[in-house]
C-alpha cells in the first residue's frame, strides 16, 4: 500500500509541555484582537518547540514536514496553509500520537484559537473547529471525559433551527392525509422513490438537522411531489372533506389546512386561500380551483419543515423553551415517524415544561407503541449498519445468497430485545439467541412446503448450523456460545462489512472504533493506493501487513486490531477455523487490551462503561439530530444514570433524553 499522505499526516509531537507554556497560553483561550494574538506568539512557538520540532525540525522531517521554519509573525501563504493543517490535526486529535505524551487540553485549545484568529485576521477562510465539530461524523471528536463530567453550570440547549422532515415522515403524513398506504411506494419493488435529496455522510444517522435544513432545491422537489400527492388527495379525501363541510368552500379549506399542517388556519391565511380559490374558479373552473387551493396548502413550509425556534422570554443563558406546537412536533417525531397525534398536540399545549415529571407521564404511553418500536428499530439499523448487507454483491454461482432474509433475521433479533427492554445494549452485543428463517431442504418427516417466510436452500449454512438444527418455519435458535454472540457476529452485520471477494476487516475495525470506542479515523487521502496484495495464497491478515507501513500505521492502528478478530468468519459470515488451509488467527486488541477471539471480544466490550456511554452518545445524536457538546454533559450523565438505574431500559433512557434541557430548550 503506497500511502502518500503529504500534509494529511503532518507531524509527530514528542515532548511534554512545561508549566510556563500552559500559563502563557491560558490567557489566550479564545480568538482575540491582533495585538493579543501577537503577544501569544511566543507561547505558540514554545508549544511547537516542545511538541513538534523533535520530529519535524532541522534534524528530522517525518512525513516530509518541517515546522521549525514557520514564520508566525508574518506567515506566508505556505505558512498559513500549514497552520490550517496543524489546527486540523490538533482539533481532531490526530496529534500527538496516542503512544506519546499528551499536552494539556487547555494549551492545545489555546493554540487552535490562535490559529483560528490568525487565519481570520489575514482574510483567509477561517479554520472554525467549533463549526466542524457540529457536522455529522465529527461527534466523536468532542472530549468524552468532559461529556460525562458534571459542569459547574447546567445550561444545555439545542440551537434554534428549521429541520426538514425525514423522508419517511413525509411519506407517513401523506399516506395519512390520503388514506393511501401505497402512496410513493412502487408496488412491485416496495421502493419509496420520493425525490427529496436526503443523504448524509457515510456511517452517520440520516436525519441530521444540520444537513437537512431549509433550501430552495428541496422546495422545488416538493412542488414536483405535490402533483401526485394532490391528485391522490383529491381522488380519495376531497369528497369526505366537502361532505363534512357541506360544500362550504371556506370551511372545506379550513378543514384541509388543519389536517395537513396540524394547526388551525389564521384569519389572513384562510382569506388568502379563499381568494386564490375564487380567482382560480373564475378562470379555470371549480375542480381546478379545489386542486390548486389544496396544493397551496401542501406547499406551506410547515408541511415539509419543522420549526424549532423557541418562544417566550430567554433565561440568563439565552435559552427559550419550545413553543407548544414546536414541543408537540419535537416529541411527536421522536416517538412516531408520522409525527404528533391529536392527543399529544393537546397535551403539549397544556404542559408546563418546567414540570418534567408531568411531561414524562405524557410521553411514557407512547414508548410502548408500535410506532416507537419502529423508531428504535430504525435507530438500531442505522447504528449497526447491518441493512447494508443487501447492497453487497456476491457472485451468484458462489453460493445461495439471499441477504434480505438475514437482515430480516437481524431485525427480529433487535426487536425481541427492544420488547424485553432490559439490558438492551449488552443483549444487542452478546445474546446468542437468534431468529432464523426456515430452510427449503427440511429434513423432517414431510417435505417442506415452500413459503415466503421460509429461508432458502441450505439456509442453515449461513449460521454454521447442522441441517437438522432448523426446520421449515422461522424459529428462535440458541447459537453455539463459542461461535456467536450479538450483532457483531450475526451474518447480516458481517456481510454488511464484506465485498465480493473478501471480508472488510478494516471497515469492521473502523465501526468498532467509531461506534463503540468513541474514537475517530480520518478519511484516507484521495492519493492513497489502498489496494492489498493480490496473492491468492495469503490470508487477509497476511495481506494486511502493508498497512503497517510508516505512512499507514497511524490510521490503521485504530482499525486493524479492532477488526481482525472477526476473521473468525468467512465472507458469507460463516464460522470457520481455517483460511486457505491455514489456521485462522483471531487475535486483536482495543485500548491496549488483547483479545483472542470475536466472542470474548464483544463480551468484553459490553462490560466497558465507556463503551456503554459512547452508545448513549449515539442515541443522543439520533433523537436530537445533532452532535453532542460539552453543554450537553448533564443530559448524557442523566441518560447514563437512568440506563443503569432501570437495568438497561432503552425506552426509559430515551424518556430521560426527551425531558432534558437539551431536548426542550432552544438558543439563538
Amino acid at each position: 500500500m503506497n500511502h502518500q499522505y503529504g500534509y494529511s499526516k503532518l507531524f509527530r509531537l514528542c515532548a511534554p509541555a512545561p508549566l510556563s507554556l500552559l500559563i502563557a497560553l491560558a490567557a489566550f483561550s479564545t480568538p482575540a484582537k491582533c495585538a493579543q494574538a501577537d503577544a501569544a506568539i511566543p507561547g505558540v512557538q514554545q508549544f511547537l518547540n516542545s511538541y513538534c520540532n523533535a520530529c519535524h525540525g532541522a534534524e528530522k522531517q517525518k512525513g516530509k514536514v518541517r515546522l521549525d521554519q514557520l514564520n508566525l509573525t508574518k506567515p506566508t501563504a505556505g505558512d498559513r496553509e500549514m497552520l490550517k493543517r496543524i489546527g486540523e490535526q490538533l482539533t481532531y486529535q490526530e496529534m500527538p500520537p496516542e503512544d506519546e505524551k499528551q499536552p494539556k487540553r487547555v494549551s492545545t485549545e489555546a493554540v487552535i484559537a490562535w490559529i483560528e484568529n490568525t487565519l481570520g485576521a489575514e482574510g483567509e477562510r477561517r479554520f472554525n473547529s467549533a463549526e466542524k465539530l457540529k457536522q455529522p461524523g465529527y461527534g466523536n471528536y468532542a472530549d468524552h471525559d468532559t461529556l460525562f463530567t458534571p459542569p459547574a453550570v447546567r445550561k444545555a440547549a439545542t440551537p434554534a433551527r428549521i429541520w426538514r422532515l425525514d423522508v419517511e415522515s413525509f411519506i407517513a403524513k401523506a399516506q395519512s392525509w390520503t388514506g393511501d398506504k401505497k402512496l410513493f411506494i412502487d408496488r412491485r419493488t416496495n421502493v419509496k422513490p420520493v425525490s427529496f435529496p436526503y443523504q448524509g455522510p457515510a456511517h452517520t444517522f440520516l436525519d441530521d438537522a444540520g444537513v437537512h435544513g431549509f433550501d430552495r432545491s428541496t422546495t422545488e422537489m416538493l412542488m414536483l411531489e405535490t402533483e401526485s400527492l394532490v391528485k391522490d388527495y383529491m381522488g380519495r379525501a376531497w369528497t369526505r372533506v366537502q361532505k363534512s363541510a357541506k360544500g362550504d368552500v371556506p370551511k372545506s379549506l379550513s378543514l384541509v389546512f388543519a389536517e395537513i399542517t396540524g394547526r388551525n388556519a389564521k384569519a389572513d391565511e384562510l382569506s388568502t386561500l379563499v381568494a386564490l380559490h375564487g380567482k382560480a374558479q373564475a378562470d379555470l373552473g371549480a375542480e381546478e380551483a379545489n386542486r390548486l387551493a389544496v396544493q397551496a396548502i401542501m406547499l406551506r413550509p410547515e408541511v415539509l419543515f419543522r420549526s424549532e425556534l423557541g418562544a417566550g422570554t430567554p433565561d440568563r443563558f439565552g435559552r427559550r423553551y419550545l413553543a407548544p406546537a414546536e414541543l408537540a412536533g419535537a416529541l411527536g417525531y421522536a416517538v412516531n415517524v408520522a409525527g404528533p397525534d391529536d392527543a399529544l398536540t393537546v397535551a403539549a399545549a397544556k404542559c408546563n415544561p418546567n414540570d418534567r415529571a408531568a411531561l414524562a407521564e405524557v410521553i411514557r404511553p407512547y414508548l410502548k407503541s408500535d410506532a416507537m418500536r419502529d423508531r428504535l428499530l430504525r435507530f438500531a439499523r442505522e447504528y449497526f449498519e447491518y441493512p447494508n448487507a443487501e447492497e453487497v454483491f456476491k457472485d451468484a454461482n458462489r453460493n445461495d445468497y439471499h441477504p434480505t432474509r438475514l437482515v430480516e433475521d437481524a431485525d427480529a433479533f433487535i426487536v425481541r430485545i427492544l420488547d424485553e427492554d432490559r439490558d438492551v445494549f449488552r443483549q444487542w452485543l452478546t445474546s446468542s439467541r437468534y431468529y432464523v428463517h426456515g430452510t427449503y431442504n427440511y429434513t423432517g418427516p414431510k417435505p417442506a412446503k415452500i413459503k415466503w417466510n421460509n429461508g432458502y436452500k441450505d439456509y442453515h449454512r449461513n449460521y454454521s448450523l447442522p441441517a437438522t438444527a432448523i426446520g421449515k418455519d422461522p424459529a428462535w435458535v440458541e447459537m453455539p456460545p463459542t461461535e456467536r454472540a450479538g450483532m457483531l457476529t450475526h451474518p447480516a452485520w458481517l456481510l454488511a462489512f464484506s465485498d465480493n471477494e473478501k471480508n472488510q476487516a478494516i471497515q469492521r475495525g473502523r465501526w468498532v472504533t467509531t461506534k463503540l470506542l468513541g474514537g475517530f479515523v480520518p478519511d484516507a487521502p484521495v492519493e492513497v493506493d489502498a489496494r492489498l496484495p493480490d496473492d491468492k495464497t495469503m490470508t487477509l491478515r497476511e495481506k494486511m501487513h502493508v498497512t503497517r507501513a510508516e505512512l499507514c500505521i497511524s490510521c490503521h492502528k485504530k482499525m486493524d486490531p479492532m477488526g481482525l478478530p472477526f476473521e473468525q468468519y468467512d465472507l458469507f459470515g460463516r464460522f470457520r477455523t481455517q483460511e486457505n488451509a491455514k489456521p485462522v488467527v483471531t487475535t486483536g486488541a482495543y485500548w491496549n487490551k488483547e483479545v483472542k477471539d470475536p466472542v470474548s471480544y464483544v463480551r468484553a466490550l459490553a462490560e466497558e462503561p465507556k463503551v456503554r456511554q459512547v452508545f448513549l452518545r449515539h442515541v443522543f445524536r439520533f433523537f436530537l439530530g445533532r452532535n453532542e457538546t460539552a453543554d450537553d454533559a448533564p443530559t448524557l450523565i442523566d441518560m447514563d444514570a437512568t440506563y443503569l438505574k432501570t437495568n438497561g431500559s432503552l425506552k426509559e433512557t430515551v424518556l430521560t433524553l426527551l425531558t432534558s434541557d437539551s431536548f426542550l430548550y432552544r438558543i439563538q
